[in-house]
C-alpha cells in the first residue's frame, strides 16, 4: 500500500512538471511570435505597385493602385483575411495613383491615412481624402526622418523632407524596413532629380532588399546608386517586364544579386524570424503545391 502510494504520488508530480513546462512552453513560444511575426507581400497587380505589411497588431499598405487594380487588391486581402488596415500609405498622390484604393476606403477599417503632401490635389484624391475625413479617418502628412518603432522592426521615412527642393506637388513617399540585421527599401516611381536627393543621405540608403518600380527605374539599378545600396536581392514590384538592360546593369554590378519580379513570379512575400528571413514568391508556391 505504501508503495502504491508513492507511486501515486510520483506520477501526480510527474504529471504537474509535464503540465508546468506545456505552460512554460506556449508561454515563451507566444512572447517570441508576438516579438517576431511579420510578413511584407509585394502584390502583383495589373498596373499599381502595392505592398502589406502584416504583424500581429498591425496591418499596413504602402503604394499606388489605379483604377484596375482594386479588384486585385481587395481580393487579395479577404484571402489575406485582413479586413483592418491600421496604416495606408499613399507614395505619390493623384488621380492615377489613389483611384484603385476607394474600394478599401469604402469596405475596410482603416485608422490613419499617410500622404507624402496634402497641397495641389487633383478632384479625385481630394474626394478621396474627403471620404476618409468623412469616416473619420486621421490624415497625416508624411515627415521625413519619421519613425515608427514596432515590436522589433523599424520603419523610416527618408522623404520627404519638410524642407526639400523639390516642388510638394512632387514629393513622394521613400520608406525604409529595418530589421535586426535584415532591410528592404522602398522606392515608388522616381525621376533623375529624387535619386540625387536621396543620395544625399547614402548613409541611410544601405539596404539587404531594394524594391524598385515606375518607368524609371533603371536610375536605381546604375552602378552609383547599388553601390550605396548593396542589395543583395533586387525586387522589380511593378507589372513592366525586365528588360535586358535592366539585367546586365545588374549583373554588371554583381553578378550574385537576387533578382525577384512580380510580373515574372507572381506575389512575393518576405517573412523573418528575428535576424533571420525567407522570400518566396505564387510561383514557388503553386510548385510545391502540384
Amino acid at each position: 500500500i505504501k508503495d502504491r502510494g508513492v507511486k501515486m504520488k510520483n506520477r501526480r508530480r510527474f504529471i504537474l512538471l509535464v503540465f508546468i513546462f506545456f505552460i512554460i512552453y506556449v508561454y515563451i513560444n507566444n512572447i517570441l511570435k508576438s516579438k517576431y511575426y511579420t510578413e511584407i507581400h509585394f502584390l502583383k497587380l495589373p498596373t499599381g505597385d502595392c505592398t502589406l505589411i502584416k504583424s500581429l497588431d498591425r496591418n499596413i499598405i504602402i503604394g499606388k493602385a489605379g483604377k484596375k487594380d482594386s479588384k486585385h487588391i481587395r481580393h487579395y486581402l479577404i484571402n489575406q483575411k485582413v479586413d483592418h488596415i491600421s496604416e495606408l500609405i499613399i507614395t505619390y498622390p493623384d488621380k492615377d495613383n489613389v483611384i484603385g484604393f476607394f474600394p478599401v476606403l469604402h469596405d475596410l477599417s482603416i485608422d490613419k491615412l499617410y500622404f507624402p503632401q496634402t497641397e495641389d490635389l487633383d478632384v479625385d484624391t481630394k474626394e478621396f481624402l474627403k471620404i476618409a475625413k468623412d469616416k473619420n479617418i486621421s490624415i497625416y502628412p508624411i515627415n521625413g526622418k519619421e519613425k515608427w518603432e514596432i515590436n522589433h522592426w523599424t520603419l523610416l521615412f527618408l522623404r520627404p523632407l519638410i524642407n526639400s527642393s523639390i516642388p510638394e506637388s512632387e514629393r513622394k513617399a521613400i520608406i525604409k524596413f529595418n530589421f535586426p540585421q535584415n532591410s528592404v527599401l522602398w522606392l515608388p516611381d522616381l525621376n533623375e532629380v529624387d535619386k540625387k536627393d536621396i543620395l544625399l543621405d547614402s548613409k541611410a540608403l544601405k539596404a539587404d532588399i531594394l524594391k524598385v518600380s515606375g518607368h524609371n527605374r533603371e536610375i536605381f539599378l546604375a552602378k552609383d546608386f547599388l553601390d550605396v545600396v548593396q542589395p543583395k536581392t533586387i525586387i522589380f514590384g511593378d507589372s513592366g517586364k525586365i528588360n535586358e538592360n535592366e539585367l546586365r546593369r545588374i549583373y554588371e554590378w554583381n553578378v550574385d544579386t537576387e533578382v525577384l519580379s512580380v510580373e515574372k513570379e507572381g506575389d512575393i512575400m518576405f517573412y523573418g524570424k528575428g535576424n533571420k528571413y525567407n522570400i518566396t514568391t505564387k510561383r514557388k508556391m503553386n510548385i510545391r503545391i502540384q
